[in-house]
């Protein structure tokens, strides 16, 4: 009996000692990827959970080796309204509380046609800082879905920044059914227009019957003074747009955003929604 004794105080002592090995739980996104319950929330700090859910394993590969101890980040939320009689659109800055329990004011149809739409929309960029290369997120989430749906415009502009030519990337997020749905955008795709200084992505958002709508994109960066600046814009068509007028742009401070510069007959049709900036 004595021995079984000093076998149970043993066997004891040796589960003291050793570390008790948890197991997290991770999660199966929409294109078959495992991701830990550590990358995932690492990924929430710069992306959207409709981001995560549809990303590709390319992306993947490069979001789980980056540095998420060093971010910045800046939000604002903005509520939109667009009077199609006038082709003018008003906006004011809104809190995130009255974002999250807004209403949005779908267009009232009458003998004259539509007379106004009012939506809302949260606008995020961070950056991750990195030893050789930074990495830049942008993100346009709607909170009700635009009725105009043609070619949107979404970029980053850099000031004393180098961009790492085949990092530039995008993502149209929608939910259609009830299941989360996404559009790539690639670095040298027809949709993309890149610079020295920055780059921008038309996207066609998407006709059907959607109830959730998401437009993010990304890039690394390398600062070339030690107080560089980038800017973000996103840019909603208020009337219809071809891809080509779309594209009509270059990059600069005077541009809708503080990024996109348009010729005015172009520039008329988008809605010139406040940028973000980010002094890095």
């Amino acid at each position: 009996m004595k021995n079984v004794k000093y076998m149970l105080l043993a066997f004891v002592g040796l589960i003291s000692i050793l570390p008790i090995n948890t197991f997290a739980e991770s999660i199966i996104n929409n294109n078959g990827i495992e991701i830990s319950e550590e990358e995932y929330n690492n990924f929430l700090k710069i992306y959207t959970p409709e981001y995560i859910m549809v990303m590709n394993e390319e992306k993947y590969e490069e979001m789980k080796n980056l540095d998420y101890s060093n971010i910045e980040i800046t939000e604002t939320y903005i509520e939109s309204t667009y009077n199609p009689k006038l082709g003018v659109t008003t906006e004011k800055e809104i809190t995130k509380e009255e974002y999250d329990n807004y209403n949005p004011i779908m267009p009232i149809l009458g003998d004259k046609g539509a007379s106004a739409e009012t939506t809302a929309k949260k606008i995020a960029m961070a950056i991750l800082g990195g030893s050789t290369w930074n990495h830049v997120t942008l993100t346009a989430t709607w909170k009700g879905i635009p009725s105009t749906r043609s070619f949107d415009v979404i970029g980053i502009r850099g000031f004393d920044a180098s961009f790492r030519n085949g990092s530039q990337s995008g993502e149209q997020v929608y939910k259609l059914n009830g299941e989360v749905k996404g559009i790539d955008y690639v670095w040298n795709g027809t949709n993309i227009k890149k610079f020295d200084n920055g780059f921008g992505i038309s996207m066609n958002i998407v006709n059907d019957s959607i109830t959730a709508l998401q437009l993010i994109v990304d890039c690394d960066f390398s600062a070339k003074s030690t107080t560089p600046a980038i800017y973000g814009s996103y840019q909603h068509a208020v009337a219809s747009v071809s891809l080509t007028d779309s594209q009509n742009y270059t990059l600069g401070g005077a541009g809708l955003g503080r990024v996109f510069v348009y010729p005015y007959s172009i520039s008329q049709k988008y809605d010139g929604m406040t940028g973000l900036q980010i002094q890095y």
